[in-house]
């Protein structure tokens, strides 16, 4: 990897853990979502499937929210830039996903 896409590489890691982790106020509710939903899903489905359940319930979220939300221009009114609320559902989806990993270890 060159010196450019290595400064870019951290650059999304810095965007992902300050909007997606850090000024996300509603990540605590996804990571709570994450470990109660795979404890949830693990009584009526093996551990995988019920991995894989909570990350398709994740995206699912985060485009019901989008779509709620007024789409393109509701998410720039709320988040400023489409890029900010990109990180922020990877956040989301990402802090769910795992929580539910460590719930199911």
């Amino acid at each position: 990897m060159d010196k450019a896409g290595l400064l870019r590489s951290i650059r999304m890691i810095e965007k992902l853990f300050m909007w997606g982790f850090m000024q996300n106020a509603w990540a605590w509710f996804h990571i709570l979502f994450g470990g109660l939903g795979a404890r949830l899903f693990s009584y009526f489905m093996d551990d995988t499937n019920a991995l894989l359940l909570l990350f398709a319930v994740a995206v699912l979220w985060e485009v019901i929210e989008f779509l709620a939300g007024g789409g393109k221009q509701g998410m720039i009114d709320v988040y400023g830039t489409l890029e900010r609320w990109f990180y922020d559902s990877l956040g989301d989806v990402i802090g769910a996903v795992l929580m539910a990993i460590i719930v199911l270890m």
